[in-house]
């Protein structure tokens, strides 16, 4: 399956049913967030998730789910995954200024844009699964 990929400043707006996104011929685009938690359920479900303790998971439904997809912050390129159908991608592409060689937290100048999409996820009751 295939993986489209665009920038985290595409996304315009985040609802509980839906992201809207600009693709990339600068057109509005939907994803449908209860068919990206459909399919985090079936990931899950399938993929032989453990507990802390290292028991199998219990599986879950549709309807006690409110995961949509995955996020990755130490990705060399921090990104999120939404389940749609195909799965969509949106990553930060950081960008070393010349006075950032000089610091070696520079990365965290991008945190907040990362976290933004998290904390507007949580604000309409939705979440991403942590990935790092």
């Amino acid at each position: 399956m295939s993986t489209d990929t665009f920038l985290i400043s595409s996304i315009r707006e985040i609802t509980k049913d839906r992201l809207v996104f600009s693709n990339k011929e600068n057109q509005l685009q939907e994803i449908n967030l209860n068919e990206c938690r459909r399919n985090w359920v079936e990931h899950f479900n399938n993929n032989g998730f453990a507990t802390f303790e290292g028991t199998p998971a219990p599986k879950i439904s549709p309807e006690e789910n409110l995961c949509i997809g995955e996020r990755d912050w130490f990705s060399e390129k921090p990104y999120y995954v939404f389940y749609s159908n195909p799965k969509i991608r949106f990553e930060i592409h950081p960008k070393k200024r010349l006075l950032d060689h000089l610091n070696k937290y520079w990365y965290q100048r991008y945190y907040s844009e990362f976290r933004k999409v998290e904390n507007q996820l949580q604000e309409v009751g939705l979440c991403t699964f942590d990935l790092g």
